[in-house]
């Protein structure tokens, strides 16, 4: 209680503080989010029971004081943004964070007890030594192209960062290096470091790289290493951390009535296993993914219109007859996580083109059953026109996993039903309805999961 009393008088002091400064802007933004979340079927197993309802909570509070001069370079001016922000998740209720599935989306916060952590923390340069280029310095919001490859999802990534304006064909670039976290093996012994290039067309083109320095000592999901039927039955390699680089192209459209964004990506990269292997070889990774979202809006009677989207997903899975390769596309920290819930496509499975919600999703790195690996996603949504400020979305996901040593690939079906209520950008209230039905690769029985959620959600 201590401790929580100095950090928000700490907190309460920065307006304060920041007045003193002269000549710069102020700025306080505030966000508070709660969902109140029935879960039934966790597991994918109605023998096992495993239903959970429970109150979510996301708040954040940032303070960032703006346009401080830091003088002239060579006639052009210098200054800099000083930010702070505050993130706070926890849930109430019949659940906690130790029980799965969520115990592993826990490990991802500082602090899951809706006690406030420090989300941001960092120092903003424009124009620093006449470079006309943006440079942010200390515990930054991130995220790679869409998100694919590299997503912070909501506790910053500590490095630097910057972007800027070059002088070829309008194009403009950014780099990074970041001290992260392997989301798999609730590590942070993880380097990540990279730059992306847009170039503006009739859309814009992204080339985007990542390289991930791993030190973190963990099993390759590979075949070619000695079993041990008490602790390594499946053959994976104990290796000592992992090189892993990651390359892709996105391109983004919005074009009158219509909105496209793909994504296409390769992993490749080599570890050496520590364990027992096959004499002089190597793990090597080779990888890809790629994804699709669409959406045209068609202008109906009146001044309505509706909305019809699409969405096809896959990343590639791991192929068991090449030993020491791992073709199973895995970035270690792409986007996964919004608050204390998963985030992807579809409500309930809530399904990357790498890994999915529920079921197996503490006891394997992916969420699916055991040597199943790489997920295929293809979806449908519709968006009537809305009635008094009433939105209605409606969307049918279909998902497989890439490989699978078992007889089926097929890993559910999921229908989500969503309405929502927006005020000004400022205000919203949400509710929805996720009718899973598991797949014989995730279950033969292929027995039916549910989510339900009420939410409301301002900022300012």
């Amino acid at each position: 209680m201590k401790a929580r009393s100095v950090f928000l008088l700490a907190a309460s002091s920065l307006p304060l503080l920041f007045s003193a400064a002269r000549g710069a802007a102020f700025d306080v933004a505030t966000e508070y989010r709660m969902r109140m979340l029935s879960y039934k079927n966790l597991n994918l197993n109605s023998d096992i029971t495993n239903n959970q309802s429970f109150i979510s909570q996301r708040a954040r509070l940032g303070f960032t004081l703006k346009d401080i001069s830091l003088g002239q370079h060579k006639g052009e001016p210098q200054s800099m943004d000083v930010s702070i922000r505050l993130h706070a998740v926890g849930i109430a209720g019949s659940s906690t964070p130790a029980q799965g599935p969520f115990d592993r989306i826990a490990e991802h916060y500082p602090n899951t007890a809706l006690f406030p952590f420090i989300e941001n923390a960092f120092i903003k340069t424009r124009n620093l030594a006449g470079f006309p280029w943006d440079a942010v310095f200390g515990l930054q919001s991130f995220s790679l192209g869409s998100g694919l490859l590299l997503d912070d999802d909501g506790v910053g990534l500590t490095g630097i960062s910057s972007k800027g304006s070059l002088p070829w064909l309008g194009m403009s670039g950014q780099v990074f290096i970041f001290q992260a976290r392997n989301n798999r093996m609730e590590s942070n012994n993880l380097s990540v470091f990279g730059f992306s290039l847009d170039l503006p067309s009739e859309g814009t083109w992204q080339l985007n790289e990542l390289i991930e320095k791993d030190r973190t000592t963990q099993y390759a999901a590979v075949t070619g290493c000695t079993a041990d039927a008490a602790v390594n039955p499946t053959k994976e390699c104990l290796i000592g951390g992992a090189t892993r680089w990651f390359s892709s192209v996105r391109y983004s459209l919005n074009l009158g009535p219509m909105v496209f964004d793909g994504e296409a990506a390769l992993e490749k990269g080599a570890a050496t296993p520590t364990g027992p292997h096959p004499p002089g070889s190597h793990i090597t990774y080779n990888g890809n993914a790629q994804v699709l979202k669409a959406k045209w809006k068609q202008p109906l009677w009146g001044q309505t219109q509706g909305i019809i989207r699409m969405v096809a997903a896959r990343g590639s899975g791991d192929n068991p007859s090449t030993e020491t390769t791992d073709e199973a596309f895995f970035p270690s920290q792409g986007h996964r996580y919004d608050g204390m819930e998963r985030v992807g496509f579809g409500e309930f499975f809530a399904a990357t083109p790498y890994d999915a919600f529920g079921g197996q999703s503490t006891a394997t790195a992916n969420g699916l059953q055991r040597r199943a690996s790489g997920v295929i996603i293809v979806g449908l949504g519709i968006t009537p026109p809305a009635y008094k400020g009433v939105v209605l979305d409606i969307d049918h996901f279909i998902y497989q996993s890439d490989r699978n040593q078992g007889p089926s690939r097929t890993l559910g079906s999921e229908t989500d039903i969503r309405l929502r209520y927006d005020v000004a950008d400022r205000f919203s209230l949400k509710a929805t309805a996720a009718f899973f039905t598991t797949g014989a690769a995730s279950n033969p029985t292929q027995n039916k999961a549910r989510r339900y959620l009420l939410e409301a959600s301002a900022r300012f």
